[in-house]
């Protein structure tokens, strides 16, 4: 095995693909053996990406990562602290992400002069939105804004009787944060 085998490895790892990151790990484990390929793979960020893995919540193949991870870190310590690191780096990002996405799901609210959609609810409420976002996050609202639809044309849209305002309101903040704001 090459040196340049490993940038490959490594991205297929990153990948999260599942049988062939798991055979990346199997693979790179097979290497750790090796004390220069061992280096190499350090060096091409092996165990940032192995660390990932092991900490990703869907990864279906973690185990083989913890592993993987082991055997290439010389140490316990070196290990736990590119675990460690790693769990750090992805709880920033995952508080950044929930920003973001808290941020989008604002964007539903009280009608403004930004919005291209208002929902006209029974109770007299007017929830303005984002036509790009709702059709993106939504067959429904894909089919709604179709093309020669009079809700495309005048962006006004009377929502289902059977619910409140406020039910309306969540589910356009679930709708622009893509489902990923809180309720």
């Amino acid at each position: 095995v090459e040196a340049g085998a490993l940038p490959p490895l490594i991205a297929l790892v990153n990948s999260n693909a599942t049988a062939a990151g798991e055979n990346a790990c199997d693979i790179l484990l097979i290497l750790a053996a090796d004390r220069r390929l061992r280096e190499l793979a350090e060096e091409h960020g092996a165990a940032g990406a192995l660390a990932a893995a092991a900490h990703a919540p869907d990864c279906e193949w973690a185990d083989n990562a913890r592993d993987a991870l082991r055997a290439l870190c010389p140490t316990q310590d070196d290990a736990e602290r590119a675990l460690g690191t790693q769990h750090l780096e992805n709880s920033a990002l995952r508080a950044e992400s929930d920003k973001c996405f808290a941020s989008l799901a604002s964007l539903a609210g009280p009608v403004e002069a930004g919005h291209d959609v208002e929902l006209q609810c029974e109770d007299g409420e007017k929830i303005g939105g984002c036509r790009q976002l709702l059709v993106r996050a939504s067959p429904y609202y894909k089919a709604l804004f179709g093309k020669g639809t009079v809700e495309s044309e005048s962006g006004v849209v009377k929502p289902d009787k059977d619910f409140l305002s406020a039910a309306h309101l969540a589910l356009l903040g679930q709708l622009h944060a893509l489902g990923h704001a809180a309720l």
